[in-house]
């Protein structure tokens, strides 16, 4: 039985992640101590009140953070619960592009849908969302008691929708749309479909005004209050001559090239895989960053840090009991079958810190006069970096 009590097992559990966001120069048992201390004394007052949540940038959106380290963790706590309780489970960003590259290699004559929903989270109902959770009677009294509250935070400061940011909200937007998932999959035309937050992919036997008319039917069944983003919806159809030799389709951070009309029709189609321009550029940006932050703070271990984030394979610590997962961009990306973009990004590298422009250039000059001329030891790590994620 699923023990839902938000106790100082259950911070020790959940809180590595928010220790070093919030106090990481303490040791971690105190950590736990102090906030379980906080966060039991806002328990025994009835109800949890949470603080003013803290506005921020998330990917070019308005996002929001918790104000303190108990807050994270009550949060995280509940979302633990409703994500057991009600059997939420994350969709697996390279299944659904390894299962979408298979079909796409198929010779069968397809309508692909690449499709968006309109500000996803922002038009979320929670007030439906909320009142459908605490009506099933699933999760605990001081869990439901914690979720109200979490709500009326959020009307206190006037957020609509869920706020992005938050785990808790990526949990109850599952459970609001998962209805129109199931109605997309039982479709008799729809011979596979998944979304990923709030980009679908469709692959369909139809016309593509069918689909387009089917999905906006079932969408407002399920979560009237959602809406396609028409502007970011993409449809081709494979096997037709006029859409020219190649059908180009971005999709999670991937780039697929599928040949249209194969030479012979039972032959399978080629699809080439790579990383999305988009990826590829904010790569190089954050590398430009990276370096302009050392420049100014000149911390010369976080800019190590972030330069292997972005190029090496490592692995970084999870939140319930210091699970290890894999990050770096060969196993964000390990289904290209075409590396030459991985060579660009090396070229760009080492052409980067050899250039005589900023941010490049100061950031250099202090890793190379760093310990003086009888220590090179930060210059052979940066120089050799981008060659030795290469071999990983």
């Amino acid at each position: 039985m699923l023990d839902q009590s938000i106790s100082k097992k259950a911070i020790k559990l959940l809180g590595i992640n928010t220790w070093k966001k919030f106090q990481p120069g303490t040791e971690y048992s105190n950590f736990v101590a102090d906030t379980y201390e906080q966060i039991e004394g806002k328990l025994s007052a009835g109800e949890y009140q949470f603080s003013r949540f803290a506005k921020k940038s998330f990917k070019g959106k308005v996002g929001w953070a918790f104000a303190s380290a108990a807050d994270e963790l009550v949060a995280k706590k509940l979302n633990d619960n409703i994500r057991r309780l009600f059997k939420v489970r994350p969709s697996d960003r390279h299944a659904i592009v390894k299962q979408t590259i298979s079909l796409a290699k198929d010779s069968q004559p397809v309508t692909i849908a690449r499709l968006d929903i309109k500000d996803f989270y922002e038009s979320l109902d929670r007030t439906s969302i909320v009142k459908f959770i605490t009506e099933e009677w699933l999760l605990s009294h001081q869990n439901r008691m914690a979720l109200k509250q979490w709500d009326i935070q959020l009307a206190s400061q006037e957020i609509q929708g869920l706020p992005r940011g938050m785990s808790l909200s990526s949990t109850l937007s599952e459970i609001r749309i998962r209805h129109f998932d199931k109605q997309m999959k039982l479709d008799s035309k729809v011979y596979f479909y998944a979304r990923y937050v709030d980009d679908i992919i469709v692959f369909y036997s139809g016309e593509q005004a069918q689909l387009e008319s089917m999905m906006k039917e079932r969408l407002k069944a399920s979560a009237e209050e959602l809406s396609l983003n028409t502007d970011k919806s993409f449809y081709t159809t494979l096997n037709d001559s006029s859409r020219g030799n190649v059908t180009e389709i971005d999709y999670l951070g991937y780039k697929l090239q599928i040949e249209n009309c194969p030479r012979k029709f039972k032959n399978r189609r080629k699809v080439k895989v790579l990383i999305s321009n988009n990826k590829i550029n904010k790569i190089k940006e954050r590398v430009r960053r990276a370096f302009r932050a050392y420049s100014k703070d000149r911390r010369y271990s976080l800019l190590l840090a972030r330069l292997k984030f972005l190029s090496a394979n490592q692995y970084i610590i999870g939140d319930i009991e210091r699970t290890k997962l894999k990050s770096g961009i060969y196993y964000n990306y390990p289904l290209i079958n075409d590396h030459s973009q991985l060579k660009e990004l090396d070229a760009f590298y080492q052409k980067f810190i050899n250039s005589s422009k900023e941010p490049a250039y100061s950031a250099m000059q202090l890793i190379k006069n760093h310990g003086g001329a009888a220590s090179d030891i930060r210059l052979k790590q940066i120089v050799t970096l981008r060659q030795h994620s290469a071999n990983n």
